[in-house]
């Protein structure tokens, strides 16, 4: 998986479709990291921590992409959390085994 590197947080360059796709198959922790997470992150111990145990760190800001294509690297779409949780819905509509495991968490 390519990656992105941004003020020392490594952004994974995936599109919704590849993230969607790798979450069925291995599962993990995604984080958004957008322009308020990196200003956070330069003094905030504790959420570095939950970024550096993430699985998936995918950008959740159109500033963020911009500078990346500004750095030479640009990241190939914009992943916002509140985008992700009803694509990640769609992706698994007719799975049941999710559904089973999405009841018991509720």
């Amino acid at each position: 998986m390519k990656t992105v590197n941004i003020l020392n947080v490594a952004i994974d360059n995936l599109c919704t479709k590849e993230l969607l796709k790798s979450l069925a198959r291995e599962g993990g922790v995604v984080v958004t990291p957008d322009v308020d997470h990196f200003m956070k992150l330069r003094h905030d111990a504790e959420l570095r921590e939950v970024y550096q145990q993430s699985d998936y760190r995918v950008c959740d800001s159109k500033i963020v992409q911009f500078a990346s294509r500004f750095l030479g690297t640009p990241i190939r779409e914009k992943i916002s959390g509140s985008d992700l949780f009803p694509a990640f819905y769609e992706y698994h509509r007719e799975n049941k085994d999710i559904t089973r495991i999405s009841h018991k968490l509720i």
